[in-house]
């Protein structure tokens, strides 16, 4: 059992400032993750919902989000690195990917979801979670995907 868990979840948090939406999900994702690392939880809400014009999102969810990041440094530690443990695509224009956040002391999982409209590339939903279960069993249903996918060419 951790000693915390945080979930946080937002559905359509679109990302309206042209450059930012004119990038690549893997750019949108580094720049979550390098804002994660600096450990400044105030710095990741505000990056972020900056470029969420369609989110209402009212100071006591603003702050509830600073708060439990906070709440996973000072719990866990600094952010020391991540990994991309998957990625699944529904279509050529929705992508989600999962990480690994490393911390000091523990991990976090990070999903990000990803949209392509008009614009470009939008961040559309991201999940913090301190339970590692999820992130573990889809990479282990990918892993066993490849593998039958691999004795099905050889026979």
């Amino acid at each position: 059992m951790s000693i915390f868990r945080a979930i946080w979840a937002i559905t359509s948090l679109a990302i309206a400032a042209p450059s930012f939406a004119q990038s690549t999900p893997e750019a949108i994702a580094d720049t979550v993750l390098v804002d994660l690392k600096a450990g400044d939880a105030k710095n990741v809400v505000e990056n972020i919902l900056a470029k969420a014009p369609l989110i209402s999102t009212g100071a006591a969810e603003k702050t509830n989000l600073i708060n439990t990041l906070n709440t996973l440094f000072s719990s866990y530690g600094p952010v020391e690195g991540w990994e991309l443990i998957s990625t699944r695509h529904a279509s050529h224009r929705y992508v989600e990917h999962s990480y690994i956040v490393f911390q000091e002391k523990y991990a976090m999982s990070l999903e990000l979801k990803f949209y392509q409209g008009k614009e470009g590339w939008t961040l559309t939903a991201f999940n913090f979670n301190d339970k590692l279960a999820e992130p573990i069993e889809a990479q282990f249903m990918e892993d066993l995907e490849k593998a039958l996918e691999s004795l099905a060419a050889k026979n």
